[in-house]
């Protein structure tokens, strides 16, 4: 991702004026070269100490480090941009929701697919949306404190930002689980929000099914599956049976297909993140899509909180 953002960043007219890297890396003397890079710290003290010489910073690091990074720059109160999911423990956003100066890289806000959603759905009566996050099971290993697969928190939230993003906090309150050999092996959760949608939620692990989340409002169906690609329903065919295939056929009729714009340089919506996150470094401008330590905070709240329920 250092990468990713780095490109981005050059493309953007940015100079990249450090970075810190841990100490025999490997990699940060070719990094450097590729981005000219002039200075290299090689602990969290030292740029600190220095911090004069830069103006923000993009985090992005394996999560054990993470935090520790984002809570120490975040008294510098120069802007900082942080890869989700900043920390995978609730309590320790608590150390961070004061600060205005940190925003969190959820870049699929910036997909045309979420823009889109976001300008029609706030106009529509909806009546229920079903998600679906078949994560992996597979990853380094589950904490004790959590009962879902780690993955779950660090990549599907980002599904979970984008229904925070599109409807508010979600109250999950029923569930059912299966479980086999002592392993979660599915569960689906039902919930509503302040505007009384349902909403409802599956997760079945590892299975070879893509994220989708299905929006019905107003008579329209919109699905996502995957994210980066949505199709508007309206209205029904039905093909009456014949010799040729003796079952009656009912299609929905297609009105709309939005695919995520992607420019093979960059990261499919990164490049617009970064550049909004450059805005916000100059004029403190506001924009919804760039997420900030609550939004954050919500989406893991939300996590947390179905696993405190399933585990039961």
């Amino acid at each position: 991702m250092a990468n990713e953002h780095a490109k981005c960043l050059k493309s953007l007219g940015v100079n990249i004026s450090g970075v810190i890297s841990s100490k025999g890396s490997k990699s940060v003397d070719n990094f450097m070269s590729s981005y000219y890079i002039e200075q290299k710290f090689t602990n969290l003290e030292e740029l600190i100490i220095n911090k004069n010489t830069w103006d923000a910073a993009i985090i992005c690091c394996s999560e054990e480090f993470t935090f520790s990074y984002v809570e120490k720059l975040a008294k510098t109160q120069k802007p900082l941009l942080v890869e989700k999911p900043v920390t995978s423990k609730l309590e320790e956003f608590e150390n961070l929701i004061l600060y205005k100066n940190i925003k969190v890289g959820f870049n699929r806000r910036f997909y045309d697919t979420i823009s889109f959603l976001k300008s029609r759905l706030d106009k529509e009566r909806i009546d229920l949306v079903k998600v679906n996050i078949p994560e992996s099971s597979i990853s380094e290993g589950t904490s004790k404190n959590k009962y879902l697969p780690e993955l779950v928190y660090s990549n599907s939230i980002h599904i979970f930002d984008i229904l925070f993003y599109l409807f508010g906090d979600i109250s999950w309150n029923s569930y059912v689980k299966s479980n086999k050999e002592n392993t979660l092996r599915s569960c689906s959760l039902l919930g509503l929000n302040k505007d009384e949608i349902n909403f409802s939620l599956d997760l079945p692990f590892d299975y070879p099914e893509n994220f989708s989340i299905t929006i019905y409002s107003n008579e329209t169906r919109y699905v996502l599956k995957p994210i980066e690609m949505l199709k508007i329903y309206e209205g029904i065919d039905i093909q009456e049976p014949s010799d040729k295939f003796p079952h009656r056929i009912y299609k929905p009729r297609l009105q709309k297909s939005i695919v995520v714009e992607s420019n093979k340089k960059f990261k499919t919506g990164l490049f617009e993140q970064d550049k909004s996150f450059i805005e916000f470094c100059r004029s403190q401008k506001y924009d919804s899509r760039l997420a900030s330590v609550m939004d954050a905070r919500s989406s893991l709240k939300a996590i947390s909180k179905i696993d405190d329920l399933i585990r039961k």
